[in-house]
């Protein structure tokens, strides 16, 4: 009886189960199609800023080999400490230490506390946790106009941002060993296969006992830079294993260098600029940084703005140039099912197995509107995983865990379906229940418990010309790096889905560069550091598109304004504890 419940089990888990790779193929058909139409205004703040000349001074220093060297070692410290998702509390610590200790920000200029805590924000916790975000200011002029306009006391910022959670490690090791070895391997050579093959590999990058980087033997066998893959392989480099070489420590490492150079050369902006590392992008992180950044509740659907953001720039591991302007929405469902300890094989009573078993045949069937019409927007859903505990000899298994995942990239189908799928979780519960005589709550019946929601707002762009795209547009061409002739339109799963959905102008896209790379969200995540002149240019890119969104002083005393007005978007006036 037990085999048959596994065999159906199986089988009804392969029904409908789409892979993320099909769910993100999937949801977009046409990948490239529009163009924004910059401004005059617009094309005149990118020239005015990059002819400043501490903006070419601070570009000479990105794009130089001691700026190359910055970003790759400070990425390597970095991205050895174990950081997973809802546990980056030693990534944040690390992070706010170098703000005051090497970086040179004062106290007054870092916004978070090791306790998770942002004066001022909307939402303090997020699935009742703390949220570890590491964020910077860099303070501009505009609360001193005697014109200046708040929301309710918060003067207008705009946001560089990059995760600093991986996924794996999947649990925060010990404090006697909170870091993961950098394992080197010729790029030649086959991918380690398993776990042990990696640990034996016997070269690594090293650190002294306060976490630097030795340039050693090693070091200068592994950090050299290649044009590409092709290039990589000819000239004998080695892969660099450590999980979220490329998600997103690469890229987050860029954004960190940006908070640097925007306080060593003592740019002034006139809205604020912070800069900050964020949490909860990974797994089941639930985009916890960026709902307290912008204080959206998922019971809700809504965000309060609170610090009233006015643009949003994120670095993730999209692919050079490409960019994101579209959000892939998704709703995410871990449900228990769980029996009283003990009961025997063949028990005359309710199965935990049988009660998920019942709601994967139930979710099985339910049908989409592209299910009835193609020309419908697609919208996907999958039973991603169904899993029970371990049974004793001779008894059943207590729990059973079901998780659904649903995706699209408008919020409409994505709601219709969470209204469909969201009543078979208790659906099945009772009919599991109903068929030995019990009702919800008897002692012998199967109980239902949601252990985990998960929500990624979806957001499809209604205005490719907003200041946000604009700066995006512009910036590449000023500053000569990934200049594109359409957008990239296909919509990703991202940060960045919480501030477009609170209708806050957002672009996320590719700072760091490789000449290689793979194994993403794996154990055996690796990378070869790629052009790093192309690299500064991106990162400058990242920083001459914040500044035309919050407006810039020049050494000479002009001013250039911002290109977005001082009042953010928000989605509702409500504030979160």
């Amino acid at each position: 009886m037990k085999e048959k419940l596994k065999t159906k089990l199986r089988r009804n888990m392969r029904i409908r189960t789409l892979s993320l790779l099909t769910v993100m193929s999937a949801v977009s058909l046409s990948a490239i199609a529009a163009a924004p139409t910059v401004s005059t205004e617009a094309k005149k703040a990118a020239d005015m800023i990059n002819a400043d000349a501490p903006m070419q001074k601070m570009l000479a220093e990105l794009t130089s080999p001691q700026g190359q060297k910055w970003r790759f070692n400070t990425q390597m410290e970095i991205v050895r400490i174990a950081s997973p998702s809802r546990s980056e509390m030693r990534r944040q610590q690390e992070l706010m230490r170098r703000f005051t200790e090497e970086w040179g920000f004062s106290p007054a200029q870092v916004m978070t506390r090791i306790d998770g805590i942002i004066k001022g924000a909307g939402l303090q916790k997020v699935d009742g946790l703390p949220v570890y975000n590491a964020c910077v200011r860099i303070p501009g002029t505009y609360s001193q106009q005697k014109d200046a306009q708040s929301y309710k006391g918060q003067f207008p910022k705009v946001l560089l941002e990059g995760h600093i959670d991986t996924v794996n490690p999947a649990e925060l090791p010990p404090a006697s060993a909170p870091f993961v070895p950098v394992k080197l391997q010729k790029a030649s050579d086959a991918l380690v296969k398993t776990k042990a093959e990696l640990a034996a590999l016997p070269d690594e990058l090293h650190f002294d006992k306060d976490g630097k980087i030795i340039e050693d033997a090693n070091y200068k066998k592994a950090y050299q830079r290649y044009n590409d893959y092709e290039d990589a392989l000819g000239r004998g480099a080695l892969r660099i294993y450590v999980p979220g070489y490329n998600d997103a420590m690469i890229n987050t490492a860029a954004v960190m260098q940006a908070a640097y150079m925007l306080n060593k050369y003592k740019i002034k902006p006139v809205y604020d600029i912070w800069i900050c590392g964020t949490t909860g992008e990974e797994g089941k992180g639930n985009l916890c940084g960026m709902k307290q950044l912008y204080g959206y509740n998922q019971d809700t659907g809504k965000g309060n703005n609170a610090l009233n953001f006015v643009a949003n720039f994120g670095a993730d591991s999209t692919s050079p140039g490409s960019g994101t302007v579209n959000y892939l929405g998704s709703y995410r469902f871990e449900i228990k099912y769980s029996e009283p300890a003990g009961v025997k094989v063949g028990a005359n009573q309710p199965s935990a197995l049988m009660a998920m078993n019942r709601a994967i045949e139930m979710i099985s069937n339910l049908k989409t509107p592209y299910d009835l019409d193609k020309k419908a927007e697609r919208t996907t859903y999958t039973v991603g995983v169904g899993s029970c505990t371990p049974a004793p000899e001779g008894e059943r298994s207590k729990e059973c865990t079901l998780l659904v995942d649903m995706r699209s990239p408008t919020p409409g189908p994505l709601k219709d379906i969470r209204s469909k799928i969201e009543p078979a979780f208790a659906k099945a519960l009772q009919q599991e229940n109903a068929k030995y005589g019990l009702k919800d709550g008897d002692a012998k019946a199967v109980k239902m418990e949601l252990v985990w929601f998960g929500d990624r707002p979806a957001h499809k762009r209604k205005n490719y010309d907003d200041p946000a795209m604009q700066a995006f547009w512009q910036s590449a061409r000023t500053a000569g790096i990934d200049i594109r002739e359409k957008l990239n339109e296909r919509a990703a799963s991202l940060n960045d889905n919480v501030p477009a959905a609170v209708g806050v102008p957002t672009v996320n896209f590719n700072v760091g560069t490789n000449a290689g790379g793979g194994g993403g969200h794996a154990w055996y995540e690796w990378g070869i550091p790629g052009n790093g002149q192309d690299e500064g240019k991106r990162v400058y890119r990242m920083i001459l598109m914040g500044l035309m969104a919050a407006g810039y002083h020049t050494s000479d005393g002009k001013v250039v304004p911002p290109l977005v007005s001082p009042k953010g978007n928000r989605t509702t006036e409500e504030l979160y504890k």
